[in-house]
């Protein structure tokens, strides 16, 4: 990835969240945006998000993003003072399963040292 993707990338991340809190911050409450991939072009952005919540809660982040994906992509596009806004789609995240795959990997190292887990 280019250093101009990188950039966008962290721009367009850190923008689309601070859109999320501003204009939706009850709704959008339990989402948290991870991460931001731009294409080569910078013509279109997969952003990933986060859901805390149940599944119930999980479909209604997805709905949402869905419903108001435009109105972010103009205030996200106002900000960027690029030639073209990209195009946002959003991904969701499974980051309980990493967290879970990390606790486990721990829990088997500190039983193969014979010490006890100390979590903070």
């Amino acid at each position: 990835m280019s250093q101009r993707q990188l950039r966008v990338a962290e721009l367009v991340q850190r923008e689309v969240s601070s859109a999320l809190r501003q204009g939706w911050g009850n709704e959008a409450a339990l989402i948290t945006i991870t991460r931001a991939n731009v294409s080569p072009d910078l013509r279109q952005v997969r952003v990933g998000f986060a859901v805390a919540g149940d599944d119930a809660a999980k479909k209604a982040a997805r709905t949402l993003l869905k419903r108001i994906r435009n109105e972010i992509r103009a205030t996200v596009g106002g900000i960027l003072q690029m030639k073209n806004t990209p195009e946002l789609s959003f991904a969701e995240d499974d980051v309980t399963g990493g967290v879970a795959r990390v606790q486990a990997m721990l829990d088997d190292l500190s039983r193969k040292d014979g010490t006890t887990p100390k979590y903070d």
